[in-house]
């Protein structure tokens, strides 16, 4: 009885697109931020990843060779955490144990992706 009288987990049979539209003519327009008035860096770093991963993809076509690039950089991440967690260790920080944490989920994930098969593709970088 109580969650059917709960406005907070009621769920309707159905939605009238009447009902929609009148709330369409009701709404504000949407938000439109103002321009960023300092350099945002996240933006630049996202824009030179992307950069990247433009001009590595026409260089190596293959699955393969963006299999090894990842296998790589979580081989880096993954490291970078140990680092970090040992270090914290030894300075007593209790957040050693988050950092060796995620360097156990990087692992996870290398070595599932490790795991992948990409069949018959080859390319390349398949002779280093």
């Amino acid at each position: 009885m109580f969650l059917i009288n709960n406005p907070l987990t009621f769920i309707p049979d159905s939605i009238s697109t009447n009902d929609l539209l009148r709330l369409q003519v009701d709404a504000e327009p949407d938000f439109v931020p103002a321009e960023p008035s300092a350099v945002n860096h996240q933006d630049d770093e996202d824009l030179s990843i992307e950069a990247f991963i433009e001009v590595f993809q026409k260089e190596h076509t293959s699955p393969v060779a963006a299999k090894k690039l990842c296998l790589r950089l979580l081989s880096m991440l993954g490291a970078w955490h140990d680092v970090t967690a040992e270090r914290k260790f030894k300075e007593n920080d209790d957040t050693c144990l988050l950092w060796a944490g995620d360097e156990k989920l990087i692992h996870m994930a290398f070595s599932c992706l490790e795991r992948v098969d990409l069949g018959d593709q080859g390319c390349e970088c398949d002779e280093d």
